[in-house]
């Protein structure tokens, strides 16, 4: 039988090992303590590192909605705008274009009335041409059969219609108001040509360079825009104490009224209405014929005497 084996036990470690070891276990665990609380702090300081950031980009957020929302209802603003100018612009086109097509719906039935009375003219014109033709035409077969029959023919006798003398014509409305008149010789109405009146008339006496220019230019009536009124005035002022005084030596000036109106047939006319007809007449002697700022002067006598229905 074998001989049982010795058994070994460990050695007691000493004071001083013993007393290093227990400063070794001590440090180590101081370590682990620091790293604990070192790893703890760094994970609070992380979490609030985390916590403020989130917070910064939830502000974020919300600065960034607001900023949405706020360029939202600008683009609402702006397209209510749009909206709207663009409603009212429809309007007027719509306006515009009704009353374009009023003003061509107009155009048109005036057009078709022109026409249609034009061709009623036409037709009257022909219809009485026709009947003048035949109404001719039975007046010469009348003159021929009267020749032939062997009775005496003489010229028929006017329509009734041409036997109009001149005492039947009416009086001129423009020529007894104003003593002249815009035809002339060519109206149809009667010119009562006073043989002695105390109102003397000398046309287009007064002149202009402005109302040349405004004779010049009657189918142009913006040519009278260059010149003022006030130069206009100016220059019948130096024309009143020029000529007034000349009118005076002949009798007494009761009215001396200067046209301005800018028709042809009155433009510058000068009236001098004395107190007698006789003064009239003597005036009507000196002044005719003479010269006046390089034009002969035509003087004749005026039936104007109330001057309130003269002027307009």
């Amino acid at each position: 039988m074998a001989a049982p084996e010795k058994m070994t036990f460990p050695e007691k470690p000493s004071h001083k090992k013993y007393r290093a070891a227990l400063k070794k276990e001590k440090r180590k665990k101081r370590r682990q303590e620091l790293a604990r609380l070192r790893d703890s702090g760094l994970s609070q300081k992380e979490e609030e590192e985390d916590t403020f950031i989130e917070e910064q980009q939830l502000e974020e957020e919300k600065l960034l909605e607001r900023e949405r929302q706020r360029l939202h209802e600008e683009w609402l603003l702006r397209e209510q705008k749009a909206q709207e100018e663009f409603r009212i612009k429809k309007e007027k086109e719509e306006a515009a274009k009704k009353r374009q097509e009023e003003q061509e719906r107009k155009l048109k039935e005036q057009w078709e009335e022109q026409q249609r009375k034009e061709r009623e003219e036409e037709e009257q014109k022909r219809q009485e041409k026709k009947e003048k033709e035949e109404a001719l035409q039975k007046m010469l077969d009348q003159a021929e059969n009267e020749l032939e029959n062997g009775t005496t023919w003489q010229n028929p006798e006017p329509p009734v219609d041409f036997r109009v003398m001149e005492k039947d014509r009416a009086n001129c409305p423009f020529y007894s108001k104003t003593g002249a008149c815009r035809f002339g010789d060519r109206c149809s109405r009667k010119h009562n040509f006073p043989t002695s009146s105390p109102t003397l008339l000398i046309k287009s006496m007064f002149t202009t360079f402005g109302m040349e220019q405004c004779r010049r230019d009657d189918y142009d009536p913006d040519a009278s825009l260059e010149y003022s009124e006030e130069e206009t005035y100016q220059q019948f002022l130096d024309f009143y104490e020029d000529v007034l005084p000349e009118f005076k030596n002949v009798g007494k000036v009761i009215q001396f009224k200067v046209s301005c109106n800018l028709e042809p047939h009155l433009r510058g006319n000068v009236y001098v209405q004395y107190q007698s007809e006789e003064e009239c007449q003597a005036a009507l002697s000196l002044f005719n014929g003479r010269w006046y700022a390089g034009r002969q002067l035509q003087c004749e006598f005026c039936p104007v005497t109330r001057w309130k229905m003269a002027i307009c």
